[in-house]
């Protein structure tokens, strides 16, 4: 009798896995295989924690596991395979029939390889006006330190939706350059940086797009705004970066007030834009009133945040286009690795449209 039911919860176990593998969709609603491709300690924090890379299909989850005694369990290693359960901002996962651990996810980016598909629809693809590409610097920028022509790369850190079921996928990248670097004292009373990005790399795949810059976080600012449980149970309503107030739970609400004005996804808000008094930064343009990806930030954030006197002289919309300049009255801007900035599409005279300008068949 033992002997049966231990088959039968061991068929209990394996029979999500087989229902659900290789059907190549997206990990979500209901157990399914998955691999451990990294473990990492963390070292800035008090209590034992570790960053978790599981991959699944083409999605890499990165989720955080606390350990009261500085361990991990066997179990999750690198190459391990586990049957996982992602359910909104949360992962489960089958250590063994009897025993699951809950993970907070942390990161959602499209996995690498061939399989995995990372494009824009093919070469027809296009990034309307208005459209928000929340990212993160891939490195730092000073003014006394960068060089003209230097290149910048950020990672888009959320699935962008642009209509007709097209997405540009979270982890793609964002290329642009330094333009002019000037610290204070050399013929300026401010220190100052000057930089563009003006290409968007999707695979094999490149586009050409003018943006604007609707606001920039420090990197402080972009880790106080990140999801952290308060316990095994829940996590604390979290406060955006400009002031939102974001509800946990699979689509949980966000929240301006007593407004809800979008709602939450595993790798961030999805959210209408929003307007606040007072601020330059403008609410939906040229018709797209499509709710945008936020990230972090809340969906009025305007200029500058977490910087001790960063001051955003020029955001791209005019003369020069495209061209975002950063003032300082200290001796130094420096905006570090892992910042976070909202760019913005460009309208009208800041040309409309992103326009691919290489393909799988002519990249070098």
């Amino acid at each position: 009798m033992k002997k049966t039911l231990m088959v039968i919860g061991f068929v209990a176990y394996m029979l999500p896995a087989c229902l659900h593998a290789g059907t190549g969709q997206e990990l979500k609603g209901a157990y399914q295989p998955a691999t451990v491709v990294s473990v990492t300690k963390l070292s800035s924090t008090v209590n034992y924690a570790y960053d978790i890379g599981i991959r699944a299909d083409c999605t890499l989850y990165v989720a955080r596991y606390k350990s009261a005694n500085d361990y991990v369990p066997i179990e999750i290693a690198p190459n391990r395979t586990l049957n996982v359960l992602v359910d909104g901002h949360w992962m489960r996962v089958a250590l063994s029939p009897d025993h699951f651990e809950e993970l907070r996810l942390i990161r959602v980016l499209p996995s690498e390889g061939k399989p995995c598909a990372n494009d824009l629809n093919g070469l027809s693809a296009t990034i309307p006006a208005g459209t928000i590409i929340p990212v993160s610097l891939d490195s730092t920028m000073r003014s006394d330190r960068s060089q003209p022509g230097a290149a910048i790369t950020a990672t888009v850190m959320q699935d962008v939706p642009l209509g007709t079921r097209t997405i540009l996928r979270a982890g793609s990248k964002v290329t642009g350059h330094v333009v002019e670097a000037i610290g204070a004292g050399r013929g300026s009373d401010e220190a100052k940086i000057s930089f563009q990005f003006d290409q968007i790399r999707v695979g094999n795949q490149t586009l050409r797009v003018t943006t604007n810059l609707r606001s920039v976080a420090s990197s402080r600012a972009v880790l106080a705004a990140t999801p952290q449980p308060s316990s095994g149970d829940y996590a604390d309503n979290q406060i955006q970066i400009g002031g939102d107030q974001m509800s946990y739970g699979p689509d949980g609400p966000v929240m301006v007030g007593s407004e809800v004005v979008g709602k939450s996804t595993s790798q961030g808000v999805l959210a209408y834009v929003g307007q606040r008094q007072g601020t330059e930064c403008r609410g939906a343009i040229d018709g797209n009133a499509r709710p945008q990806a936020f990230w972090l930030f809340s969906v009025d954030a305007c200029g500058a945040y977490g910087f001790e006197d960063l001051k955003v002289l020029h955001a791209g919309r005019t003369e020069p286009v495209g061209q975002i300049t950063l003032t300082s009255e200290k001796k130094t801007v420096r905006v570090g690795e892992h910042s976070g900035l909202l760019l913005r599409v460009g309208s009208g005279a800041e040309k409309t449209e992103a326009q691919v300008i290489s393909s799988p068949a002519t990249a070098r």
